[in-house]
């Protein structure tokens, strides 16, 4: 009798102990903003610095602008893209409504591994989709929303089809979501939408009040920086809310992201709804066992829940916490058209430079068109930012920030999105950016220097913020000419090579004593 009851208590207490320890295991995150700011900014984010996502939907085949579905609508003399309207009558006539363009999205050239396969070679450390837009057309086989892309247009699920492409190469999968632009997006008010075509009747949205749209509007019209409380009056219904989070729960569980990004205009929804989203994304990652990311702009989610993204912007100075660029290839578009003014590659890379020494990272949008094809210049351009990190990407990728991002002549503009930006800036010789790994410090310059000349860093010098750095020994990278160096209390003296590695910008490699 006095055996059994030990060995009764021994299982009892071995049933405590397992019990605790799956419990400890299973630890899940609440929907409160205390407990999603214990999730941690996972390693590869940090590491990987350069990704690709981009603007494709029913908007890429008229070629004006991701905004066409909203604006098509809008009877205005005045204000941004104004003219669209009129645009429209004269080409398409006022029988043509939005969905009306559906068939014309037919990706019928679109190759996901081919893509992937340039993602790859460009670089890039994680690649993926915008999943759904402002114009409430899903890129993936949704059962929330039946208008999806396996149901019209492409009759394909492009977010899967990526989603298998891209982890194939073994690049991070990401979507994106700009779905809280949709309450009141489309001005059903105005008598300007058809509304007689039972089979898109949904598709519009639910009717809100005239000034619904722009009553959440602060700054710049498209900013989405509205600090103020919401009206109720304009606040989204209880069914906008819910069908909002269906969809990214439906992308979630079905596709597993590993960064899951958001447009602005997320403030909108009700803090349970935003906080319900969040842990459900977090808690997918414990179930899967991986390291996740979420980002968000402005202030649409509390202070260290994810990763901040400033639009086409970025800081001035480097953070103690990491942060995300999204910015295009065109200077002042996102989707497809014919007039887009084109980056060059060598301003993509100097973006990225200056953007990674302040301890961020860049996620660059491209436009693909219509029917599935990547255009040839932006193609080639992604090559040519491939070909400069497969010699240089040691200064970007494991890199952390030094302890100044660099120093120069170059003052980057204000951007209305937030932070600083780089439009029409021209950087020169005196621009440097540093990163760090270990006892590696790199040095790019952001222009080309002439031949020979000497350059002074002072950043380096006794009273500098490098100052009590020492130098063993500086080289070239893709290069194997000797690069003349010294260090004195005035700073680092650095002469240029005599013949440039690469036509973009020349990145020197420090060996710190």
């Amino acid at each position: 009798m006095k055996n059994y009851l030990i060995l009764l208590l021994l299982i009892v207490l071995m049933g405590c102990q397992t019990k605790t320890t799956v419990e400890n295991s299973s630890q899940k995150y609440k929907a409160d903003w205390e407990s999603l700011k214990q999730h941690k900014t996972p390693e590869w984010f940090k590491d990987a610095k350069f990704g690709i996502y981009f603007h494709w939907g029913v908007y890429s085949y008229m070629g004006k602008g991701e905004w066409y579905s909203r604006q098509m609508y809008e009877d205005k003399d005045t204000g941004w893209n104004h003219w669209l309207r009129e645009h429209h009558l004269d080409t398409y006539g006022d029988s043509v409504h939005y969905h009306d363009f559906i068939p014309k999205f037919t990706a019928e050239h679109f190759d996901a591994s081919d893509w992937a396969e340039l993602f790859k070679k460009s670089g890039a450390q994680f690649a993926g989709p915008v999943a759904e837009h402002c114009d409430n057309f899903s890129n993936w086989d949704s059962k929330v929303n039946k208008y999806n892309t396996v149901n019209y247009g492409p009759k394909r699920d492009l977010v899967g089809e990526l989603e298998k492409a891209i982890k194939s190469q073994d690049l991070k999968f990401v979507t994106t979501f700009h779905h809280s632009w949709e309450w009141g997006w489309y001005n059903r008010w105005s008598g300007l939408i058809d509304t007689s075509d039972v089979e898109f009747d949904e598709f519009y949205g639910e009717w809100t009040a005239p000034e619904t749209f722009d009553s959440f509007r602060g700054g710049h019209a498209a900013s989405g920086q509205f600090k103020g409380k919401v009206n109720p009056k304009y606040a989204p219904s209880r069914k906008f809310a819910n069908t909002w989070k269906e969809k990214i729960y439906e992308v979630v569980d079905k596709y597993q992201p590993d960064l899951l990004w958001f447009d602005s205009r997320v403030f909108l929804l009700p803090e349970k709804d935003r906080q319900e989203m969040v842990a459900h994304y977090y808690n997918k990652g414990l179930e899967w066992n991986k390291d996740i990311v979420l980002t968000y702009k402005n202030e649409d989610l509390e202070k260290g829940v994810g990763v901040l993204d400033l639009e086409k912007g970025r800081f001035d100075e480097k953070t103690d916490f990491p942060w995300l660029t999204d910015d295009s290839y065109a200077w002042h578009g996102w989707s497809w058209r014919e007039d887009l003014n084109l980056k060059t590659s060598d301003v993509i890379i100097d973006e990225l430079i200056d953007i990674t020494s302040k301890n961020g990272c860049l996620l660059l949008n491209i436009t693909p068109t219509h029917d599935g094809l990547i255009p040839q210049e932006q193609r080639d351009g992604l090559l040519e930012i491939g070909k400069w990190l497969e010699t240089n990407g040691e200064a970007i990728f494991n890199t952390r920030p030094f302890v100044t991002f660099g120093e120069g002549v170059t003052q980057l503009k204000k951007n209305h999105f937030g932070g600083v930006q780089g439009f029409g800036v021209t950087y020169q010789p005196e621009d440097f950016r540093f990163t760090q790994n270990g006892s590696n410090l790199y040095i790019s310059q952001l222009a080309l220097p002439a031949a020979g000349k000497e350059y002074l860093l002072k950043s380096f010098a006794k009273d500098g913020l490098a100052g009590t750095f020492k130098i063993a020994s500086i080289n070239l990278l893709g290069s194997q000419e000797e690069i003349k160096w010294k260090q004195n209390d005035k700073g680092l003296y650095i002469t240029a090579p005599l013949k440039a590695p690469n036509n973009k910008t020349i990145v020197y490699k420090v060996k710190l004593k």
